[in-house]
């Protein structure tokens, strides 16, 4: 089981089991800690184990803490000071080492992110950082990819340095850390790329893919996908202008179209489902602090094409927030040009490579997810046999 930090709560805690169910834990007036399938008690710091039980009471066992080797640091980027940790396997010693690059959530990675403490105990030294303005780094948080891939190459930079024995050095990024990764490869040598739950379209193909989706989730048929990509071209005409058109457009779009019932199922988690929300003026107003400097005219497929480094995709099959079905097609055409690619779907998965427990008792991460992770990193070969693998 991994303990980690939970939303950046200071007491807040969350547990991943081996299995791959995770969940938050929740302090209890007696000092102990429960949530879903477990209950915790800490002891002494010093004495490096804990009393780990069902809610039933029915078992219960003593633990002893792994013994990864940790260590924290500071390094610099464009100026700007970031806090960094490296978690090393037990024994200290590791053949490969990865960079995790965080997706667009503001938590501290160091303190909340599962996947160096996965991947560590399967063999894999990793090094994690707090995104700008984020945890214990400096500076102001940002969506800009550049800016996010030079913090980056600065991290590998910084993790070369703490492990120079480690020969073989690449980067998982997760989410839009998945838009990064690849642009890290052009700033500094990397081994091997591994893109979770990422796109190889841009935002804005993003945000129409949603759109599309959410419609048709909702039951709407192409009488309503018509005007909705109206709507998207009108709010893609806003991104690539830095609004400074498009949006009274839209504005003319929302009064025709009011109390259409397929307006109501365009939903927050697109761009366009959050310039539904306010008017033109205050789009202008505060859509560019909001926006974080994220380049909404990226497109990340010449990247993944001109990178040497060998890439791994790990992608969803019910990814509701990245919807895939471009990204799957343009992985496969640059297999066909021989580019070093794999890719593992795991067919149940959601956002994250979260699927529903088959007890459906809650949340897990998709079957063999780290296990196939941490073998395509250590041992440099696909998974399985081919290189388009459905789980």
């Amino acid at each position: 089981m991994a303990i980690t930090g939970h939303d950046g709560q200071p007491r807040g805690l969350h547990y991943t089991l081996s299995d791959g169910r995770f969940g938050p834990l929740l302090e209890q007036p007696d000092g102990s800690f429960a949530g879903g399938a477990v209950t915790i008690r800490f002891e002494p710091c010093a004495a490096g184990t804990l009393w780990l039980g069902t809610p039933e009471g029915a078992e219960r066992f003593r633990a002893t803490r792994l013994a990864l080797k940790q260590q924290e640091t500071r390094f610099t980027s464009d100026g700007i000071t970031l806090h960094g940790k490296l978690v090393l396997p037990p024994g200290g010693h590791a053949r490969v080492l990865a960079v995790w690059v965080e997706g667009s959530n503001n938590n501290p990675s160091t303190d909340d992110c599962v996947w160096p403490y996965e991947l560590a105990r399967r063999g894999v030294a990793v090094f994690v950082y707090d995104k700008r303005g984020t945890g214990a780094s400096g500076g102001a948080m940002t969506s800009n990819f550049q800016a996010r891939a030079s913090d980056t190459a600065a991290a590998v930079r910084e993790a070369r340095r703490l492990a120079p024995g480690i020969r073989r050095v690449g980067v998982i990024g997760g989410s839009q850390g998945g838009w990064v990764a690849p642009l890290v490869a052009t700033q500094v040598r990397l081994d091997f790329v591994v893109a979770a739950f990422a796109l190889a379209e841009g935002p804005i193909a993003q945000d129409q893919a949603l759109v599309a989706q959410q419609l048709h989730e909702a039951g709407f048929d192409d009488a309503a996908q018509g005007p909705a990509r109206e709507l998207t071209a009108l709010t893609e005409k806003a991104v690539r202008t830095d609004l400074r058109e498009g949006l009274d457009e839209m504005d003319a779009f929302k009064t025709r179209w009011a109390g259409a019932p397929w307006l109501k199922a365009i939903q927050p988690r697109s761009y366009t489902g959050l310039f539904l929300q306010f008017t033109a003026a205050d789009i202008r107003a505060h859509g560019p602090a909001m926006a974080q400097g994220l380049d909404f005219t990226h497109e990340p497929r010449p990247v993944i094409q001109a990178i040497r480094s060998r890439q791994l995709w790990l992608l969803g099959g019910r990814d509701r927030q990245a919807p895939n079905v471009g990204t799957q097609s343009i992985l496969r055409q640059l297999q066909a040009l021989g580019r070093p690619i794999d890719v593992v779907i795991f067919e149940r998965a959601d956002h994250g490579l979260i699927e529903p427990a088959a007890d459906g008792s809650g949340f897990t991460y998709a079957a063999s997810l780290f296990d196939t992770t941490a073998d395509w990193v250590l041992r440099a070969q696909p998974p399985a046999r081919g290189r388009f693998i459905t789980r």
